[in-house]
């Protein structure tokens, strides 16, 4: 029984001491050396110490001591890591937004409305422009995927009538070189961004003039008064920004978690949240898209690639819309 009750206490150890053992040896390798080649070394030796350990060392409690000692002191560094505003940031992410509010309106710097002749070869180009809460009539949401079913890109468009369309998309802060990547995302290597864009540059960057991904626009079905508190927690974090950078992270402050820990945002418990190329069924689920049509159909229906790809600079929005609508009536 004694032999029993051992072996069931070691393999709970060992549980808890492997994942947190390459947590660490990830947080060696990217945060203390940069992912270089004898970062790669300074990760073996960990791994290969905490392993000698456990095997040579006994009883099962003094090697694990030393294991949270050396565990305790990396997370107290690891957390004092702080994210920056000075980096060299890639151009498509190098200049922050920044809103100004005078009683109804809200006078937003800085609005990315790039000339793209290819994903690198492009003009930069902001603009400022002014909305009018009285004039917010709702909220589009534009969901880009690569082919991953598990993955995709939320971007939200504020539709404020006269006053045009704004988009927001929670982004990674690139610096120059970096490219996406879902474990080095877990660590600190990029900070968060909160991109506001025009509408023709946020759509077209991905499904024309990059890697091609497909585009589904659906409306949301939610109350006005929750579309307006979703924009102004938008402007805060925004604002925020400015003044207080902020790490991304794949799973904790990423595209789809950031909008979710707005204040105002109504929480959906749902494993889609994390794998959100199933993002819209979610929403749909939840009652928050349209539930006149079946789902299938209705994301038929949003696929936005060829109409926006061929539509005019002038009006590009309003062009978008007027055909899904002739879409969904000749369906």
């Amino acid at each position: 029984m004694d032999g029993i009750l051992e072996w069931a206490v070691t393999a709970l150890v060992l549980a808890a001491v492997v994942p947190i053992t390459l947590w660490v040896a990830g947080a060696l390798y990217f945060d203390a050396c940069g992912g270089s080649r004898w970062g790669r070394a300074v990760t073996l030796a960990w791994v290969g110490c905490v392993a000698a350990a456990f095997v040579f060392w006994d009883p099962l409690w003094q090697p694990l001591v030393a294991f949270l000692g050396v565990t305790t002191a990396i997370l107290a560094w690891w957390l004092r890591l702080k994210p920056r505003q000075d980096r060299d940031w890639e151009t498509t992410v190098a200049v922050l937004p920044r809103a100004t509010r005078t009683g109804d309106a809200i006078t937003i710097e800085n609005v990315r409305n790039f000339e793209y002749r290819t994903l690198t070869d492009f003009t930069p180009r902001y603009d400022t422009r002014t909305v009018h809460l009285a004039n917010l009539r709702g909220a589009d949401i534009i969901l880009f995927n690569w082919g991953s079913p598990w993955m995709s890109h939320p971007v939200l468009v504020f539709d404020f009538g006269p006053d045009g369309r704004v988009c927001m998309s929670i982004e990674v802060r690139y610096r120059k070189g970096q490219g996406y990547s879902v474990l080095k995302s877990l660590y600190r290597q990029q900070e968060l961004i909160f991109v506001v864009a025009d509408e023709r540059d946020a759509i077209l960057r991905r499904t024309k003039y990059g890697k091609e991904q497909t585009a589904h626009l659906y409306r949301l079905a939610v109350a006005p008064d929750a579309v307006r508190n979703s924009f102004l927690d938008y402007i805060a974090v925004i604002n925020g920004l400015c003044e207080t950078p902020r790490w991304y992270h794949g799973l904790c402050a990423n595209c789809t978690t950031s909008f979710y820990r707005l204040p105002h945002s109504r929480r959906l418990r749902d494993w889609r949240v994390l794998a959100n190329g199933r993002f819209d069924r979610a929403l749909y689920d939840n009652g928050q898209l349209d539930q006149s049509l079946p789902f299938d159909e209705l994301r038929r229906l949003a696929l936005i690639n060829d109409i926006v790809n061929a539509a005019p600079e002038d009006g590009f929005g309003d062009h978008l819309r007027r055909e899904l609508e002739k879409h969904r009536h000749e369906r």
